[in-house]
């Protein structure tokens, strides 16, 4: 048998390696899924694709895939898990089987249709609403399946052009892997900050209105974001303050408690990140009108 350095045998050192791959922790940060003891390699990769003669493909079929993976693709691999036949799995297709999830969840299930409301993944390469450059959505565009120090295992760079982008937010009810349906509830996460930006690295402008003409000189061009509703012109504060069922989401960064001075409007105030029933995946706070979704911040 060949020797590897140190009189090891070669064989001997690869299953050394392998092991302290499958045992080393996870990148995850915060307790994010795909962390710790919540999965393993095994789940999504096969190093052989069998096991006493069958497929470890969940698909059953015999054929190896690109990076062991224990499905097609890697969109299908997620969706495998992430469809809600697995408890565990947060659930991402309508209907999503939570009271009251944060991401929406309205994926079209024939991948290459698109359904107007959400983000397609497996579709033809097009540009963002507000970007240039075209893509083909999976749910490795936005997520890193090996964990990440952002929340949700957001990537730093989604859109691969060498950003370093960090969304911070805080779990009341810590996600452990077991129990997403605790956790995918709008109340139970607070954000904190860099949503706008993330999502601004693909969605960097809306109708040919860019940053800089949202400065200074074009304010009223857009919802402002980042931005204390206390100090926002375009808000009535007071209004906020008051006592406003099914209220929307805003970020927090100084505080646990909503409504208060610093709450600040963003992306997921009046859209779900995963898509809705709506146009343009909007939130209707009352679940019928948009005006309920407007009116949490302007006065009708």
């Amino acid at each position: 048998m060949r020797q590897a350095t140190g009189g090891i045998p070669a064989a001997g050192l690869g299953l050394a390696l392998l092991l302290a791959l499958v045992l080393l922790p996870r990148r995850a940060g915060s307790g994010d899924w795909h962390a710790g003891a919540s999965s393993v390699c095994s789940d999504c990769h096969t190093m052989h694709n069998s096991s006493a003669g069958a497929p470890m493909r969940y698909d059953h079929d015999p054929q190896a895939s690109p990076r062991l993976l224990r499905h097609a693709t890697s969109l299908s691999l997620c969706i495998h898990c992430h469809d809600g036949s697995v408890p565990g799995a947060p659930d991402v297709i309508a209907p999503v089987g939570y009271v009251d999830d944060p991401a929406g969840g309205f994926f079209p299930t024939t991948w290459s249709t698109a359904s107007g409301t959400a983000h397609v993944l497996g579709g033809d390469a097009l540009p963002p609403p507000g970007g240039t450059q075209p893509m083909s959505l999976t749910c490795l565009s936005c997520h890193d399946p090996h964990g990440g120090p952002g929340f949700r295992n957001l990537r730093p760079d989604p859109l691969g052009t060498g950003a370093s982008l960090t969304v911070t937010a805080k779990d009341r009810v810590k996600p452990d892997g077991t129990n997403p349906a605790a956790v995918y509830v709008a109340g139970n996460v607070i954000y904190r900050s860099g949503l706008a930006a993330w999502c601004g690295a693909c969605h960097g402008e809306f109708h040919g209105r860019s940053a800089q003409e949202e400065g200074t000189t074009r304010p009223w061009l857009r919802h402002p974001q980042d931005e204390p509703l206390s100090t926002s012109r375009h808000a009535d504060y007071t209004y906020w303050l008051g006592s406003l069922p099914n209220r929307v989401r805003v970020q927090s960064p100084d505080d646990d408690d909503v409504p208060t001075a610093d709450d600040q409007v963003f992306c997921l105030s009046c859209h779900k990140a995963h898509g809705s029933a709506n146009r343009a995946a909007l939130v209707f706070a009352d679940g019928a009108r948009l005006g309920s979704t407007c009116a949490q911040c302007h006065n009708e």
